[in-house]
């Protein structure tokens, strides 16, 4: 079987998912927004159903 690695970008993808979904219709009942955390997820699931993996691995950078 041929290993496959699946090289996420995380805070590029997480940046994706808050601004694709309107903040509005995500939140927690405290008023927490959950968009980021839905959207995030809903891709990696698309993307390990398509891409099909062995392996995964997701990177986040920070600022300076």
């Amino acid at each position: 079987m041929t290993k496959r690695l699946l090289l996420i970008d995380g805070h590029s993808m997480a940046y994706r998912a808050f601004f694709a979904l309107p903040a509005e219709n995500f939140t927690t009942a405290s008023g927490q927004h959950t968009n980021a955390i839905y959207g995030f997820a809903t891709m990696l699931i698309s993307l390990l159903k398509e891409e099909k993996p062995t392996h995964i691995a997701v990177a986040f950078d920070v600022s300076r």
